[in-house]
């Protein structure tokens, strides 16, 4: 009988191996195995995963089998892949034991010489059981290529929802999964463009983004999805933002291929340009002459704002005293994931309702580089929504800035100044007087994101502002990581400046109590009750940074861990530990500008746990190849230290949140892992010298 796996059975009837003088018949609970996001298997039935591999290549033996699309492979086959440099004889010998591993690990009460239901040997052929398995890729294969022959929303998002990440990424090098992980990528992504089509043709352009977003975050290199993404946003009016995206298009090209964009993309950002692209809303409001929305970002607001009610109510005071002549500057602080970028959102939409002109300088790093960058991405989301007159008006008032604003040198004649250098030192003047123009029609907001990333022009144009603000009706807010600051030093100056002199105040952002964090795990999962435990998990995990929770409470759900179950929210009994690929996405930038040796010095404190003594680290460091020396050691340490990965905590050092640890470990692949683990253990059990090696 064949039974179909979708219909995930609780147990099958097995008659198996003879006890006495017949055959006993014993219930086989189907077989769980998961490779999306990381392996886990588990038994349906059964509370706890299966965790008994005696062997790691036990382990290996069954991913190879459950990665492969027909899960049966040819002993030999299995030799090459697990043993290829190892002599015939000793490696069939390596297989058996590893074959009789996995299926005790797989059913620990398997009797002696009884056959397993999960893993046959049959002529040479070694296979996982189909009707007894259940492997979440080919759920979501299955999935995602109906959905994308039939062509329906939701069994898009179906699809989308059964895909729990990238296939075993803890075995990212290994060759003998590395097409199926591709394949499997690929249809994902193909599912989120059609997702974005969808939307789009259904008058959703948010939700559209939103989609082309997150298949540019999985495959950075898809032009195509850089191009759409391009021309929703200047259909919606936002030029800047397209044209950031063709500049991040072709960053990531260059990266990550070495390539330009295509023919198609660049005629696409000419088009931006010449402000040809049909425009779908409008960003003025005809009935007022207040500028409603100069730019609002387009990201998607998925994470409610609780337990900010506070700091609302005081930046709500600061654009009141704005209004009335007495602006400032304002920094927020707070580590990432805390909320800053969603708090001055928030405080944006305020500020447009109470009739202020909100200029957003957006909080792209390409543009930060630039000189003025994100001054000129703030000033062209206000230029573009003026009409066409307005605009002629600006380019002679100042045309410093027609070179410096695009939509200032589309239909005027105005030549801009054709010595850079002139250029440029006139343009803080302009950007001053409008601004002061514009702030005594009506209170302004100019938001400034990533302040650490400032080109050194912008950051004096940033401080000479803030000492002009207590006389204008003007509030600049901007947004601070608190790690890494000892790259900053220039920003931390001026605003150690400023806020002595009152011209600025810090906001620092903290992470979730335990009792706002229940709100938005509640908030987050609407319909249903979640009980106390439920949230003292999320919160533990999380430790109330607001996206961990949004990206664990997600990962969760996708992985079916969650579920929804006669009004309540339930989680399985033992939910799985992996970390959502955002996080691990955003850990993995952190580390990325560190030296090679502070890396391995946090590889190695997550290979031990969430905390490590100095001792250990020495230890442990110099039995690496090659050794890590004191020196490089405590230079690591200060490094992490500084960027907020580590604290110290009396004779040790631990990460701050058991994510960024999880993280860390994640990334490592499987010989890095063995090599810091065999390190430790030298730390645990010291053996001396033997003569020979003294």
């Amino acid at each position: 009988m064949t039974v179909d796996p979708r219909l995930r059975p609780t147990a099958l009837s097995l008659f198996s191996g003879p006890t006495g003088n017949g055959f006993r018949r014993r219930a086989v609970p189907q077989l769980r195995i998961e490779l999306l996001g990381g392996f886990r298997v588990e038994r349906a039935g059964v509370a706890r995963p299966v965790t008994g591999w005696q062997r790691r290549t036990a382990r290996t033996l069954t991913k190879v089998l459950a990665t492969h699309p027909r899960h049966r492979l040819h002993r030999e086959q299995v030799l090459e892949i697990l043993w290829p440099d190892v002599e015939f004889e000793s490696a069939l010998n390596s297989f058996g034991k590893a074959l009789h591993a996995a299926r005790r690990a797989l059913e620990p009460e398997l009797l002696p010489r009884e056959s397993s239901a999960y893993l046959a040997l049959t002529d040479s052929m070694v296979a996982l059981d189909g009707p007894r398995v259940w492997v979440d890729a080919d759920h979501f294969e299955r999935l995602a290529e109906s959905a994308l022959r039939q062509g329906d929303m939701t069994g898009y998002e179906r699809a989308i929802a059964a895909y729990g990440g990238e296939l075993l990424p803890e075995d990212r090098y290994e060759d003998w999964c590395a097409e199926r992980r591709d394949h499997l990528g690929t249809l994902h992504i193909q599912l989120l463009l059609a997702l974005a089509e969808a939307h789009e043709e259904r008058g959703d352009p948010s939700a559209s983004a939103a989609r082309l977003r997150e298949a540019l975050l999985h495959d950075p290199t898809r032009e195509d999805a850089h191009r759409r993404l391009m021309a929703l946003h200047a259909s919606l009016g936002a030029r800047d933002q397209a044209m950031r995206q063709f500049h991040i298009c072709e960053d990531a090209l260059k990266r990550e291929l070495d390539l330009a964009p295509e023919q198609a993309t660049l005629e696409l950002c000419q088009e931006i340009q010449a402000d040809r692209i049909p425009k779908r809303t409008s960003t003025r409001d005809p009935n007022s002459g207040h500028v409603q929305s100069v730019h609002r970002p387009t990201t998607e607001l998925r994470v409610p704002l609780v337990g900010r009610d506070s700091v609302l109510r005081q930046l709500g005071e600061e654009l009141a005293r704005a209004d009335e002549g007495g602006g400032r500057m304002i920094v927020v602080t707070g580590e990432a994931g805390v909320g800053k970028t969603r708090l001055v959102e928030d405080l944006a939409s305020e500020a447009r309702r109470r009739g202020a002109a909100v200029l957003w300088g957006g909080s792209g790093a390409h543009a930060n580089h630039l000189a003025y960058g994100p001054f000129a991405v703030a000033l062209e989301g206000y230029v573009a929504s003026r009409p066409d007159a307005e605009r002629g008006d600006l380019a002679e008032r100042f045309p410093p800035l027609v070179r410096f604003v695009p939509s200032l040198g589309i239909g005027n004649e105005t030549q801009p100044l054709t010595d850079r250098s002139a250029d440029e030192l006139y343009l803080a003047p302009a950007i001053v007087r409008l601004l002061t123009d514009l702030a005594r029609a009506q209170p302004v907001l100019l938001v400034l994101g990533d302040l650490h990333d400032l080109h050194p022009s912008s950051l004096d144009l940033l401080e000479y502002l803030a000492e002009l603000a207590p006389g204008r009706r003007w509030l600049i807010i901007g947004t601070r990581r608190d790690e890494g600051l000892e790259d900053a030093a220039e920003l931390s100056r001026m605003i150690d400046t400023t806020e002595r002199e009152g011209l600025c105040l810090q906001v620092e952002l903290q992470p979730l109590d335990r009792l706002a964090c229940a709100q938005l795990v509640r908030t987050l999962l609407p319909g249903g009750r979640v009980d106390d435990a439920f949230v003292d998990h999320v919160y533990a995990r999380s430790l109330g940074n607001p996206l961990f929770v949004e990206e664990l409470l997600g990962d969760m759900r996708a992985r079916g861990e969650l579920v929804l179950t006669k009004g309540s929210w339930r989680a399985a009994a033992s939910p799985g530990a992996w970390v959502p690929a955002r996080v691990r996405a955003l850990v993995a930038r952190r580390v990325a500008p560190m030296e090679d040796g502070a890396r391995r010095v946090l590889a190695l404190a997550a290979a031990n746990g969430m905390e490590i003594s100095l001792s250990e680290l020495r230890t442990g460091g110099a039995a690496l190849h090659p050794p890590i020396s004191d020196a490089a050691l405590l230079n690591a340490l200060d490094r992490a230290l500084a960027n907020r990965i580590l604290e110290e905590r009396d004779d040790s050092y631990a990460f701050r949140h058991p994510l960024v640890r999880s993280a860390l470990y994640e990334d490592l692949s499987k010989h890095r892992r063995d090599e810091l683990h065999a390190a430790l253990d030298r730390i645990r059990s010291p053996r001396p010298l033997t003569p020979a090696l003294q």
